[in-house]
């Protein structure tokens, strides 16, 4: 699960991470009262979005007047940061920066461990900073303190401290990616007084796995990944794997999309590649949604159910790759619920393969027959992005 920069911001003070003081506000508030009671001149208004690129795409705004924070809140509720919903707006207090540094921790899927990631060159354009100035250290999840060794740093026991407290909340809390960019060091108020560091973003990724562990994940507002309030549908789905059952095999993943046929995969990275092949033969997908791990038959209907729900359908894709222990008459036999109870007329074309797949086939076979389907079948001797073809070409018919 994506934060938004305010709730990961939540979680850093529960780490001792400093954040400028701020205040959240919703559409329709009173934005110059909010400002008023921060008791701040100088201030910066954020929109809050699941995304990065707001200062590039001038959603950053410095404002100095009641007037121009509630011009500049009403500018940002209205404004569109590539399709990405504003949830909310920060109104925050504007610190006095001597550097901008980055830090980050993530796993390494190539040593299969959490990496931190430091440069003292942070800020919009870290992409752009030469490898040479960005360290990466490995971290052991069996040691809850790190010493690492930075470089570039001035003041190496502030952001060190900085480190330490961020590799604590990425254990804690079931992190993914944790990033802080910019991580400012203030400038010394007085000549006897040392630095200080404030996180002044915060990107965080929750571990979608570890939610029972963490009951307090529920009071999170709803959100999808196109950044976004959720649609019916995809509320509704998400609740399948809930429940006394949600570690056998996962079938609640579900994008609603603009366009019109179905899609049902099956996993793995072949599925956001039959998006484009869809693409490409002049297709459009009107969901992404998988289901993965050997889930039950019950699972899979309900989320097939729910994906032939969609309104305005003119095809149905169900694809994927050559399953290792993924019972795939199990759950054949779910879709094949689903489509008893809807009956599409329109196209459906099928291209799968594994474990009990001649069974499978039959299942699906019988379905089509029982209700005379427009469908067809293939397995593992067509390439999944040719069926795609087929299925533009029955759309087209």
């Amino acid at each position: 699960m994506n934060l938004y920069e305010f709730e990961g911001k939540s979680l850093f003070e529960k780490y001792d991470i400093a954040v400028p003081n701020g205040v959240l506000v919703r559409r329709g508030d009173d934005y110059a009262a909010a400002y008023s009671g921060l008791k701040i001149a100088d201030v910066v208004v954020k929109p809050q979005i699941l995304g990065g690129g707001r200062g590039k795409q001038g959603g950053i705004r410095f404002c100095t007047s009641h007037e121009e924070v509630a011009r500049a809140c009403e500018e940002l509720f209205d404004a569109d940061f590539e399709g990405k919903y504003v949830a909310a707006v920060r109104i925050e207090e504007k610190v006095d920066i001597a550097v901008e540094h980055y830090v980050s921790i993530t796993y390494d899927t190539k040593f299969a461990q959490p990496v931190l990631v430091y440069s003292a060159r942070g800020g919009v354009d870290i992409e752009t900073v030469a490898d040479e100035e960005i360290q990466r250290f490995l971290l052991d999840v069996r040691v809850g303190d790190i010493n690492v060794q930075l470089a570039h740093a001035k003041d190496l026991k502030g952001v060190r401290q900085v480190c330490a407290h961020v590799w604590k909340c990425f254990l804690n809390e079931d992190v993914r990616v944790i990033e802080i960019n910019p991580l400012a060091e203030l400038a010394p108020r007085t000549k006897f007084e040392g630095a200080r560091w404030v996180a002044l973003d915060a990107k965080v990724v929750l571990d979608d796995d570890a939610f029972y562990r963490h009951k307090e994940w529920g009071e999170f507002e709803p959100r999808t990944m196109m950044g976004r309030p959720p649609t019916e549908r995809e509320t509704a789905v998400a609740k399948i794997d809930e429940g006394e059952g949600y570690y056998r095999g996962t079938a609640g993943k579900y994008v609603e999309l603009d366009g019109d046929i179905a899609v049902l995969f099956s996993g793995g990275g072949a599925s956001i590649a039959s998006m484009d092949a869809l693409k490409t033969h002049g297709l459009s997908p009107a969901n992404y949604t998988e289901y993965s791990g050997n889930p039950p038959r019950e699972k899979v209907r309900e989320l097939a159910k729910m994906v032939l729900s969609k309104p305005g359908l003119r095809g149905l894709w169900i694809a994927g790759g050559v399953a290792n222990f993924t019972d795939v008459a199990e759950t054949f036999a779910g879709i094949c619920d689903a489509l008893d109870e809807v009956k599409p007329s329109y196209p459906i074309v099928v291209r799968r393969a594994g474990p009990n797949e001649e069974e499978g086939m039959r299942l699906m076979r019988e379905c089509g027959e029982r209700h005379g389907l427009r469908m067809k079948l293939f397995g593992k001797e067509v390439g999944i992005g040719e069926t795609a073809k087929v299925l533009a070409e029955m759309v087209k018919e």
